[in-house]
């Protein structure tokens, strides 16, 4: 079962904060080092828009499917596995991505030094059996 912290509601307000701040979170928020995620539409044709933590590295953006730590993966991660080609908006920019899922050590790498940045997400991988996955959001060319 999902474990949802926030409400449609509030994560409606912080994405529309979050736009008008240019890209940085206010608030709860400030100072963390999230994105939005733009993986595809929902089931009515609007897009699905999720504001997610962030790891940056190397012109890369790698996030973490760690649903609270729920045992099944978030929506978005579905969407992505099925077609890579995403937007995000950091930092008052609007990117084109191609999303990569990463495995083994370089997952487990990654991982490691988002826990460290940020130990609820410790926590998150204490709380579930799945190994959480993690993406590189890969700028395209020209973005």
């Amino acid at each position: 079962m999902s474990r949802k912290m926030y409400s449609a509601q509030e994560i409606k307000e912080f994405i529309e904060e979050f736009r008008a701040n240019g890209g940085r979170p206010a608030g709860l928020f400030e100072g963390a080092t999230l994105l939005l995620l733009d993986s595809g539409p929902e089931p009515d044709g609007s897009p699905h828009v999720c504001p997610l933590n962030f790891y940056p590295d190397k012109g890369r953006y790698y996030v973490f499917a760690a649903n609270d730590g729920a045992d099944e993966d978030p929506r978005w991660l579905g969407q992505l596995r099925a077609n890579p080609a995403a937007t995000i908006e950091v930092d008052g920019k609007v990117l084109q991505v191609t999303a990569v899922e990463l495995h083994g050590g370089e997952r487990s790498s990654i991982y490691a030094r988002q826990a460290a940045r940020n130990p609820q997400f410790e926590h998150f991988q204490n709380l579930t059996s799945r190994v959480i996955p993690v993406v590189a959001l890969v700028p395209t060319k020209g973005a």
